[in-house]
């Protein structure tokens, strides 16, 4: 309680005093009065203390409750994204790789083949699997090229762009393994006339 509070306490006593008619008061009567105020000004400052104390303990787990939460959000938030990146790259690396090997053994098995007798139909379903599978590895390299622009454009807070980029790193990636498996069921059927299965 503030020392201004303490004195209006006093003068509104006296006031009461005057108030009832008498002009002379006891100093035995003050003193009690003061000793009567002093205990409650001491309860009411312990009272104060005791809430203030406890309110700012709340305030304080309250606080460190929520830095917490909001430092493990973001952690969570980070190790998210680096799985969604990390999945991203296998992804981009097996679309190469499969499309990759793919052409690199069809090419290898063409050229024994053209030791041999085959049909035009084979040779050219095998050349179409061949292509197939080339688009498929540019396809991957699209999909790498528009993941760079589309961390660059969410890195410069240019969201619509990111997602747009985003989106066609996807699409591309799906391509390329949609690629992949045509191309392979184009170089299985062509296999089976040529070898009579």
């Amino acid at each position: 309680m503030k020392a201004s509070d303490v004195l209006t306490q006093i003068r509104q006593a006296l006031q009461e005093t005057k108030e009832q008619g008498h002009t002379v008061f006891s100093i035995d009567a003050m003193e009690n009065y003061l000793k009567i105020f002093n205990t409650h000004l001491e309860n009411d400052s312990f009272h104060k203390s005791e809430k203030y104390e406890f309110e700012l303990a709340k305030f304080k787990a309250e606080n460190d409750r929520n830095i917490a939460n909001s430092t493990n959000e973001t952690a969570h938030s980070v190790e998210m994204f680096k799985s969604v990146i990390n999945a991203g790259q296998s992804a981009l690396k097996a679309s190469m790789v499969i499309n990759g090997g793919g052409a690199a053994a069809l090419l290898a098995f063409t050229g024994k083949i053209w030791e041999t007798t085959t049909s035009a139909l084979v040779a050219n379903s095998l050349t179409c699997s061949i292509l197939l599978f080339c688009l498929g590895v540019l396809c991957a390299a699209l999909a790498t090229g528009t993941t760079y622009l589309s961390q660059c454009a969410y890195s410069g807070n240019w969201s619509k762009t990111g997602d747009y980029f985003n989106v066609v790193s996807i699409s591309a990636i799906l391509g390329s393994y949609t690629l992949f498996g045509y191309g392979a069921f184009r170089a299985a059927s062509s296999l089976g006339v040529h070898f009579g299965l």
